[in-house]
């Protein structure tokens, strides 16, 4: 039974499907934080294999940090050794402080 005050609202719902396209490629990422006028560099992303692979490239430790490892290395010389290693530079974000994110395909 309806009140004099009540309204009825019908709402249509449309559903539209969207399309899964297949993925060209399974990518890892890593990311490199620092500064362009720093001597080191925050890491994440990398395996253990990669990390231990910087470390022997600059000849220096590693010290593990929260997610990642921090190398006594400019972001441009961990940059370029990633790109070595396949990956390369999608996008970066920052001043002072730069997050750089890699890429590569699997």
């Amino acid at each position: 039974m309806e009140t004099p005050n009540s309204q009825t609202t019908t709402q249509n719902v449309v559903t539209v499907p969207i399309p899964i396209l297949p993925a060209e490629g399974t990518y890892a990422y890593v990311f490199v934080k620092g500064s362009l006028y720093a001597r080191d560099s925050a890491i994440f992303g990398c395996s253990a294999d990669e990390v231990q692979a910087l470390s022997k490239r600059f000849q220096i430790s590693s010290v593990p940090i929260d997610n990642g490892v921090l190398i006594k290395v400019a972001p441009s010389l961990i940059i370029n050794s990633l790109a070595q290693l396949g990956y390369k530079v999608v996008s970066s974000t920052g001043e002072a402080e730069i997050v750089w994110t890699l890429q590569r395909e699997l």
